[in-house]
């Protein structure tokens, strides 16, 4: 007998893995661009960005969204680590608080290093969440991303998840809200509301005994399914959602005008002869970047940093 005769069908450690598509992407904001000055510039919404199928069912800007998480894993189903972009596209180095992976300017080989870095305190590298969700009362046969880097989003979601988890003894498939929540935050003396991220339960008693009876059958079924990594993509150069005309509507607020560059080149010899921290003065100044100060605040910058004596 041929040994080709013999029936083979699966390959032990591929053909029992399982992964779910990822069916859209849910955004946290929009971005503009002037139409006058040509300026792009990213802007928080209080309401969930969502793909077309998605309106259909909650409406164009929805506040509250019905989700379950496919896995039990948080690790799975909201990974969280620092990214840094750079200027490019791709992502170049991953960290998560201890070491870091990053990819080699010279020899493009991945190697390790301390994290965090100089980058994170720059403002260059930011702390980053994927959040993997089912939409039920869309589609159940895949999930949805979103993509958050607010602190308070990330402590949030990942204190919802742990709560549930320990009511019902499991997180997966277990009916949720997913909220935008209105946020007071204070950071150097300016008052700012942000729309954080909240996952929360909407059960009474016998809804969650109910649950926990089903907890064994559901987690057999779902340790065996993977989901789709999260998109590694610059944030920065996502397309422009909206051009901006001269009369901005009132919904949209007011377009911010920032510094010019050859200012920002002033900043930065500024910083340099004065040996000032970079980010250091750019949280004194509320922003992430030299770029995102506005315009009538560029004297104050300017100003704070003549003042300032060089260190010796």
């Amino acid at each position: 007998m041929s040994a080709f005769n013999q029936r083979i069908t699966r390959i032990k450690g591929l053909s029992e893995k399982r992964r779910l598509p990822r069916l859209g992407k849910i955004r946290l904001g929009i971005k503009k661009k002037s139409s006058k000055t040509g300026a792009e510039y990213p802007a928080e919404v209080p309401y969930f960005v969502v793909p077309d199928e998605v309106q259909k069912v909650y409406g164009d800007k929805p506040t509250e969204i019905d989700v379950m998480f496919p896995l039990d894993d948080i690790d799975a189903v909201f990974p969280v680590s620092y990214k840094y972009y750079g200027s490019g596209k791709g992502l170049k180095c991953n960290g998560d608080g201890e070491i870091a992976y990053c990819a080699d300017e010279k020899t493009k080989e991945v190697i390790e290093k301390k994290c965090p870095c100089n980058l994170l305190e720059e403002g260059k590298c930011k702390q980053s969440g994927t959040l993997s969700v089912i939409l039920q009362k869309i589609n159940v046969g895949g999930v949805y991303q979103i993509t958050t880097s607010s602190f308070n989003s990330i402590v949030d979601l990942a204190s919802g998840i742990d709560y549930v988890k320990a009511l019902i003894g499991r997180v997966a498939m277990v009916p949720l809200k997913l909220r935008r929540v209105a946020t007071e935050t204070h950071h150097e003396e300016k008052k700012q509301t942000h729309y954080t991220l909240q996952v929360v339960m909407d059960a009474n008693i016998d809804a969650i005994n109910q649950l926990r009876g089903d907890t064994i059958r559901v987690l057999e079924h779902t340790s065996r399914i993977a989901l789709p990594e999260p998109i590694n993509e610059n944030p920065e150069l996502d397309p422009v959602d909206i051009i901006v005309d001269e009369d901005v509507p009132a919904e949209l607020g007011t377009e911010p005008v920032y510094i010019r560059a050859e200012e920002i080149l002033t900043l930065q010899k500024l910083i340099t002869q004065k040996n000032v921290e970079e980010r250091k003065f750019l949280d004194f100044m509320g922003v992430d970047k030299l770029e995102h100060i506005l315009a009538d605040e560029y004297k104050k910058a300017e100003q704070a940093l003549q003042n300032k004596k060089k260190a010796t």
